[in-house]
């Protein structure tokens, strides 16, 4: 019997925890951002002196290429082969140096319009 009004006494404190964290979350969400160009360009510049900025940058441009293929079906803008992974870090970064209001567009933009200047598909086998 003492179990069930224990239980009884703390549902209404967790209920009301439980609500409040629900109704923060929009409030959370509605901060959140999306990278931009500078971020790109921060992350990507030091890829070569900077381990943990190497594989974040190349962990997000692979995560960007899977993603723009997939839902591309077949139409891709460009094209990169092994070698091209390895270079395309340093690709964005002059890209992006090339192109100073790319700094504050989106990040699937800038990477978009710079992968497809630098690694065109027309010719490619």
């Amino acid at each position: 019997m003492r179990s069930t009004a224990v239980k009884s006494r703390f549902l209404p404190a967790h209920l009301a925890v439980c609500l409040g964290l629900f109704l923060c979350m929009p409030a959370q969400a509605s901060e959140l951002h999306g990278k931009n160009g500078s971020v790109i360009l921060r992350m990507c510049k030091s890829a070569d002196t900077v381990k943990t900025l190497s594989v974040m940058c190349h962990s997000y441009l692979d995560g960007y290429i899977d993603a723009a293929h997939h839902y591309g079906r077949g139409k891709a803008a460009f094209c990169l082969d092994a070698r091209d992974r390895n270079v395309a870090p340093g690709a964005l970064v002059e890209w992006i140096d090339a192109h100073p209001e790319s700094l504050t567009q989106p990040a699937a933009e800038v990477m978009q319009q710079a992968l497809a200047a630098r690694f065109p598909c027309k010719g490619r086998k």
